[in-house]
């Protein structure tokens, strides 16, 4: 078992050389322990106060709401990531756009930070032993909009995606910033 010294120490490293690079925001994204993913967020932060960082979880929906596979809920991660020092929170992976919805509303029930969405394609289905999405493009686009409305404030894809789920949730957010 690692110690939550030892893991910022090895994200420490790895930011570092990010940052090195020239990297001015850091993802931390599909992580289910929210002690592991505050230690990446607290290395980023130290390093440079000024870096902005976004931390996503990954939820399963769970009897009484969605938590993550170590049994953490949206509003223990919210509070967790704030104090960490999260500038962005939210989800990517493990869900397809619809239960996203809930997810989102979720987080804004929580907190006034940014929340960022990552949606994957539907659920991974094994057929003939490949991995399919279902969820196609227009399926995608259909729900950006009330993605945005459970209050999403950036919105994108994840496993399953492909461009043309990105051109989808682009024309869509693009539709919801003319509306307003």
């Amino acid at each position: 078992l690692m110690s939550e010294q030892d893991m910022q120490a090895v994200f420490s490293r790895q930011i570092a050389a990010l940052l090195a690079g020239g990297a001015r925001a850091i993802c931390v994204e599909s992580m289910t322990s929210v002690e592991e993913i505050c230690c990446a967020v607290r290395a980023a932060k130290e390093l440079d106060a000024s870096v902005d960082v976004a931390a996503t979880m990954t939820f399963d929906r769970a009897p009484d709401g969605f938590r993550t596979m170590m049994g953490v809920d949206v509003a223990a991660a919210v509070e967790a990531l704030a104090a960490a020092g999260a500038d962005i929170v939210g989800s990517n992976c493990g869900n397809g756009i619809e239960a996203m919805v809930e997810v989102a509303g979720e987080f804004r029930k929580h907190t006034d930070l940014p929340i960022l969405i990552h949606a994957n394609a539907g659920v991974p289905e094994l057929v003939g032993g490949q991995t399919v999405f279902r969820e196609a493009p227009q399926d995608t686009a259909g729900r950006v909009k009330d993605l945005l409305e459970a209050g999403a404030n950036i919105v994108g894809g994840c496993c399953g995606t492909t461009p043309a789920h990105i051109a989808a949730i682009r024309a869509e957010v693009d539709k919801a910033l003319a509306a307003m």
